[in-house]
């Protein structure tokens, strides 16, 4: 009884010092990332020309300031990601909403754990760091597709199939990577045929109609960029980079990755895999196995990726949800705390490798409580975010 108590007490003081840190960060001025005021700034376009935002570039919107992050990269977020920083641009609300904004969906998404995992996972969670830096620090908006994802996974194991159709909907146009769920979605709804009697074509009919009503509020945009979810692929970044690429030994692939970060991240991101391969292979039922496939895919797709962030990692835990093991999901959130490094170090020391300029900076520090991106008058010289990468 002594020992549950004191667990407990411990798992508060992390969550306690964890929330501190983030509501912290949510008053910083981002340091490595320009993302969050790129996006404010194309978000404030998102209606103008018929909903046309996908047809152009941040060159066209010059002489915005924001328009010298990445000028020649046209916008490749799906609709419910525009949206998002649409909220936020058309009421001149500046960074720090947009970071608690994101802070809240954290703690969201932590008591979704605390619900249907236990308090372990709900900490283990909160606390990472990717979490705290990428998140509540520099504005990443990842932490959005997690939530639909863990919501996706609930309505699946609840066999509410409209709403799992509409969270998928949903979860897609946040980011696509919500797309690796399907084939667990599939194999449920299939499995749902011998255990309820139902026919798989009317749960399918059902799961369609959720995803039909998540794509009639962005309608417009569709009509307009008919291809726009395949942007990424089509009209994504030609640089190279990728801290957690297969082939750890590239140095061109790491950019200013020092060996030491390279190793750590290499160990890290081939661990859990490992750890599921394994378990895959000794489990006997059919439906643990094939609920691994998101996770086991979402790995093998970021280690494989020509462009990649050290804040895609903030995905992991929605596939890590979709799991029934609380001991695996437990030790893969163990792992998920280690697994970004540069994260740590940024926060305990000072941001390394790649920074924003003091000229960036200041210009984002104008934006952090007011922000009207089309009203920010330009500077004497321009400015490239050298972190401020599309994806």
């Amino acid at each position: 009884m002594g020992n549950s108590c004191l667990g407990k007490r411990w798992l508060l003081f992390f969550f306690a010092l964890a929330l501190f840190y983030k509501i912290y960060a949510c008053f910083q001025v981002p340091a490595v990332t320009s993302d969050v005021l790129r996006q404010l700034g194309y978000a404030s376009h998102a209606i103008d020309n018929n909903f046309g935002i996908y047809t152009t570039t941040a060159i066209d919107f010059k002489p915005e300031v924001w328009t010298r992050y990445w000028s020649n990269q046209t916008y490749i977020y799906p609709p419910v990601t525009l949206l998002f920083f649409y909220f936020f641009s058309i009421f001149h609300l500046g960074i720090f909403w947009v970071k608690i904004t994101l802070t809240i969906v954290d703690l969201f998404c932590t008591y979704l754990f605390y619900k249907y995992v236990s308090k372990l996972a709900a900490v283990l969670f909160f606390c990472a760091p990717v979490m705290l830096w990428y998140s509540s620090h520099e504005g990443q908006f990842e932490v959005i597709q997690t939530l639909f994802i863990i919501l996706n996974a609930l309505a699946i194991k609840n066999r509410q199939w409209r709403l799992s159709g509409f969270y998928f909907a949903i979860s897609i146009q946040v980011k696509q990577l919500g797309l690796l769920i399907a084939p667990w979605m599939l194999y449920e709804m299939w499995r749902e045929k011998s255990v309820s009697g139902k026919s798989f074509y009317s749960i399918l009919i059902q799961v369609a109609q959720g995803v039909v009503l998540g794509f009639i509020p962005f309608l417009m945009f569709y009509i307009r960029t008919p291809y726009l979810l395949l942007l990424p692929v089509t009209q994504g970044s030609n640089l190279i980079y990728n801290p957690f690429s297969w082939i750890f030994v590239m140095g061109r692939l790491f950019s200013w990755n020092p060996k030491w970060l390279i190793y750590w991240n290499a160990v890290f991101t081939y661990t859990p895999l490992i750890i599921l391969l394994i378990a895959i292979f000794r489990w006997k039922k059919k439906e643990k196995i094939i609920s691994a496939i998101p996770l086991v895919s979402f790995w093998f797709l970021i280690k494989s990726l020509k462009w990649g962030q050290f804040w895609y990692t903030i995905i992991n835990p929605g596939f890590i949800f979709c799991l029934s093991r609380k001991k695996l999901i437990h030790l893969l959130l163990c792992l998920h705390l280690l697994q970004c490094l540069h994260s740590t170090v940024s926060i305990i020391y000072k941001p390394i490798g790649s920074v924003e300029s003091q000229e960036s900076r200041n210009i984002m520090k104008s934006c952090m409580f007011t922000c009207n991106p089309q009203q920010l008058i330009p500077t004497a010289h321009p400015v490239q975010g050298k972190a401020a990468a599309s994806g």
